[in-house]
C-alpha cells in the first residue's frame, strides 16, 4: 500500500508516494568464523606436500624394485642355462667347429647306427622324434646324411673344389672360396661332431619353400634342434645360407638361442665368456 497525498496548485494535482521500508532477511545459520591465523594456512600447505612427497617416494621405490627384480630374474635365466640339466651342460652341444676350431683327423664322436646314416647318440632320441612328430603331422622329413667323417669330407672338398674349375672355368683361388661358402674343409665341418643333420623332403621343388622348412621353422626348437647357417647369419658363421642343414644343441640351448637371437658362433662364444663361467 503507498500512502499518497495531493496538493492543488494552479498547475494541477501534486502526488507524493512513500515507500514502504523493506525487512531484513535474518538467516537461520550461523557461519562458521574464518581462522585468520597463517600459521594455520601454512600448517595445511605442508602437510599437503610431505603426503604428495610420500606418495611420490612410494611410486618411485616400487618402480625402482620392480625393475631391479626383473633384472636379477634375467641374470637368473639367462646364468642358469647351464644348470637346468646335464644335457644343456654337455660343452660338446655347443662346440663350433670351423677354420678357427678344427677337428682331430682321429676325432669320432659316439655313434648310433640308423642304418643310411650315423649320428651322435646325444642327438639320437630327440632326432627320432621330430621325425615321428613331422610324419604325425603329414610332413614329408627325412635325413639324407648326419655324421660325415674327416675322410669323407676331404673327399666331398675335393669334388666340389674341382668342379668349379672345370665346369664353371674358376680359378683355384677363387673355387676354394666358393667351395668354403658351402663345403667346410676337412676337420671344419661339424658333420663330424654327428650332431648335424641334412634333412630332405620328397616334396618337389627347393627345400627353402617346402612345407618341411615351415615346419622345421616352427618346431625344430621344441626337439633341440636349430637351423646352423641363417640367411641373415652369415658374417658370423662365414657360411652360406642351408636351409638343409640342421645342428642338434639340446632344447634348453635351442630356446635360449632363439631367444636371444643368436646362432651357435655367437651363442657359443657367449656362454663361455660369462663371467659366473
Amino acid at each position: 500500500m503507498y500512502n499518497r497525498s495531493y496538493n492543488r496548485g494552479r498547475r494541477g494535482m501534486t502526488f507524493k508516494f512513500k515507500t514502504p521500508k523493506r525487512r531484513k532477511f535474518k538467516s537461520k545459520f550461523t557461519p562458521m568464523p574464518m581462522k585468520q591465523s597463517g600459521d594455520g594456512i601454512g600448517s595445511l600447505r605442508v602437510a599437503r606436500f610431505v603426503i604428495l612427497g610420500l606418495i611420490a617416494a612410494v611410486i618411485i621405490t616400487t618402480l625402482i624394485i620392480g625393475m631391479n627384480m626383473f633384472i636379477v630374474n634375467s641374470d637368473r635365466e639367462n646364468s642358469s642355462v647351464y644348470k637346468k640339466s646335464e644335457e644343456s651342460s654337455n660343452a660338446e652341444l655347443l662346440r663350433v667347429v670351423n677354420k678357427s676350431n678344427p677337428l682331430d683327423k682321429k676325432y669320432v664322436p659316439d655313434l648310433t647306427d640308423k642304418g643310411g646314416y650315423k649320428i651322435n647318440v646325444l642327438a639320437e632320441k630327440n632326432l627320432d622324434k621330430i621325425l615321428k612328430a613331422a610324419k604325425k603331422d603329414g610332413i614329408s622329413l627325412g635325413v639324407k646324411y648326419a655324421y660325415v667323417s674327416y675322410d669323407e669330407q676331404a673327399k666331398k672338398y675335393k669334388t666340389l673344389y674341382k668342379s668349379y674349375i672345370k665346369k664353371d672355368g674358376l680359378t683355384e683361388v677363387k673355387a676354394q672360396a666358393k667351395t668354403n661358402l658351402t663345403v667346410p674343409q676337412a676337420g671344419r665341418s661339424e658333420y663330424q661332431t654327428g650332431l648335424m643333420v641334412y634333412f630332405v623332403t620328397q616334396e618337389k621343388g627347393k627345400f627353402k619353400k617346402s612345407k618341411a622348412n615351415d615346419w622345421l621353422g616352427k618346431n625344430a626348437k621344441d626337439y633341440g634342434f636349430i637351423l646352423r647357417y641363417p640367411a641373415d647369419k652369415t658374417n658370423e658363421t662365414s657360411m652360406k645360407a642351408d636351409y638343409n642343414a640342421y645342428r642338434y644343441v639340446g632344447k634348453e640351448n635351442a630356446y635360449a638361442m632363439l631367444r636371444l637371437n643368436m646362432c651357435l658362433n655367437e651363442y657359443s662364444y657367449y656362454i663361455n665368456s660369462r663371467p659366473d663361467k
